[in-house]
């Protein structure tokens, strides 16, 4: 998704953010047991889910490029990995339309928005999958 008219495009020079994680493609929650796997990875300090506007899912790990210098300026650029080079701070997670990408923090949040996003795979998981300290109240 391509920044808003409105927005002002954020340049890798001054954030390098995507330089400071790995994010890796994983399943969307259309099954239970892509759901609670989603649940596990948020289960974990320094990890996050994150769905872009595109739909498609990953799961980041905190983790800087050893290759990012203080001045967020990539010290192997001439020689950086292809992925690097594919890399379109158009669409990145900074740049994107807000709104249409959401990183997941927390297990309840996932929980929420799988809640209200796919109610059925929420009540498949719900009674057996989620802990007693992660469940809504009844009614609430």
């Amino acid at each position: 998704m391509a920044p808003s008219e409105d927005k002002p495009l954020v340049q890798c020079i001054v954030c390098a953010k995507c330089c400071t994680y790995v994010a890796v493609g994983i399943n969307a929650p259309t099954k239970p047991r892509y759901a609670t796997d989603i649940l596990w990875y948020l289960y974990h300090e320094k990890v996050k889910v994150y769905l872009d506007g595109d739909g498609e899912w990953c799961v980041m790990f905190e983790s800087r490029c050893r290759n990012l210098g203080d001045d967020l300026l990539c010290g192997v650029y001439e020689d950086r990995p292809h992925i690097c080079r594919a890399f379109d701070n158009k669409t990145c997670d900074v740049n994107s339309i807000e709104g249409e990408a959401i990183t997941f923090l927390e297990p309840r949040q996932f929980l929420d928005w799988l809640e209200r996003k796919r109610p059925r795979i929420y009540r498949q998981i719900h009674k057996r999958f989620v802990p007693p300290a992660l469940a809504k109240e009844a009614g609430a």
